[in-house]
């Protein structure tokens, strides 16, 4: 039985008139899920130039835990400002057969590969 759940990750460095808060980032997931239930990591005052971030690394415990069915960020670069860092990222997902959503960007891993060829958890 499939008991992972949805994550939702936020990230803002500074507030900025011009920045979105992660209060405004979590409800743009939240329409992606479509009312499902979600756990939320939130970084407020982190840079994305590195993954040294509190709740990113324990998104990632909880991934490795084979807690987490999905990611979603409001943009990719809530989740990393490095495609290094990115990638990095990808690759952990794809080894725990997490799907990962921008919403704004429309990037989703979960319509890359037809159902029969994904790999199971």
């Amino acid at each position: 039985m499939n008991n992972r759940i949805d994550a939702i990750y936020a990230r803002q460095s500074i507030d900025k008139k011009d920045s979105i808060s992660i209060e405004s980032q979590i409800e743009f997931c939240k329409y992606e899920l479509r009312g499902g239930s979600c756990k939320e990591y939130q970084d407020k005052g982190y840079s994305g130039k590195n993954t040294d971030r509190s709740q990113l690394q324990m998104l990632v415990e909880d991934i490795k835990r084979v807690l987490i069915a999905r990611v979603v960020v409001y943009k990719l670069d809530r989740s990393s400002r490095s495609i290094l860092d990115f990638a990095n990222m990808m690759v952990l997902f794809q080894e725990y057969n997490v799907e990962f959503i921008s919403s704004a960007e429309k990037f989703d891993t979960s319509t890359t590969l037809p159902p029969s060829l994904r790999r199971k958890a």
